[in-house]
């Protein structure tokens, strides 16, 4: 039996009539791999739900658990190669950047090569960065900034086109009702896992276009023909990788497999990867879809 893991933050319930909204689209096997390295870069290519938004791109990456290793520094590299390759405007991080406390100091160093490399940089923590409730908010967005990433706590941040909420991770944080979305803008939804996603499927947050999270580590072990043995979620292994769409509002929700490891220090059919997001206009809805 797959497992599953809880807590106890009373934002984020397990609400099963709210994952049957979520209809996967794109799972690990159909993915549209373009590059392969140390680190893949994986690529999806959606209608831009305002019409500003085409032609656009956007990356996103997430759970890289940083300590400094040669292989951790050698998939850095990965991703400023894929950075200036394809130019997005804007690189979202998805939270879990360090891994133990006294790794704190190497984050400038790990995330200044990727900012440079793009207009706008922002983030959001995870639970690796809230469950260190001895460090205060001002310090990681002191880190971060550092680093050229603007850090949010529920939050908004502008970038052109794009509005994207910042939401807080509920392992030590406070996830809140999002308000004040903009319709003329691309209404993008950082969180650092799923299951926060799953939390804000109610009227009082209102409607993103695209959310993207991390987390899961796509399952970290997949064995063929079955899929994930676990992710750390309260859905089990149903949100543990790919492209999903609501069935009444039709916006979207991609969780990545990340780019670090949980426990044990490999993967097993499951690649570390980087996101890539091109927004196509209307008329080319055949050939975007989810892709």
């Amino acid at each position: 039996m797959r497992r599953k893991v809880s807590y106890n933050d009373f934002q984020v319930r397990y609400t099963p009539e709210r994952l049957k909204h979520f209809r996967r689209t794109v799972d690990y096997c159909n993915r549209d791999r373009r590059r392969k390295g140390a680190a893949d870069l994986v690529v999806y290519r959606l209608v831009a739900p305002v019409p500003e938004a085409a032609g656009r791109r956007i990356a996103f990456i997430s759970d890289l658990h940083y300590y400094g290793s040669c292989f951790q520094k050698k998939i850095t590299a990965q991703l400023a190669q894929y950075l200036q390759e394809f130019s997005p405007e804007l690189l979202l991080l998805g939270g879990d950047v360090c891994c133990d406390a006294d790794t704190l100091e190497l984050i400038p160093d790990l995330l200044k090569p990727l900012s440079r490399l793009v207009p706008r940089a922002i983030a959001v923590p995870g639970n690796w960065e809230r469950g260190k409730s001895w460090i205060s908010a001002a310090r990681w967005r002191e880190l971060f900034s550092s680093g050229g990433f603007e850090l949010g706590f529920n939050e908004f941040n502008g970038a052109g086109v794009f509005q994207i909420y910042c939401a807080d991770d509920p392992s030590a944080g406070n996830p809140r009702v999002i308000k004040a979305w903009q319709e003329d803008k691309c209404r993008l939804l950082l969180a650092h896992r799923p299951d926060t996603v799953i939390a804000y499927d109610d009227d009082l947050s209102g409607s993103w276009h695209l959310a993207l999270c991390g987390h899961t580590h796509g399952g970290q072990i997949r064995l063929p023909f079955f899929g994930s043995v676990f992710a750390a979620s309260i859905y089990g292994c149903a949100l543990d990788y790919g492209c999903f769409e609501h069935t009444e509002k039709k916006s979207r929700m991609i969780v990545s497999s990340g780019l670090g490891h949980m426990s044990f220090p490999w993967r097993i059919n499951c690649r570390r990867e980087m996101i890539l997001i091109e927004f196509t206009a209307a008329e080319d809805r055949g050939s975007a879809d989810a892709r």
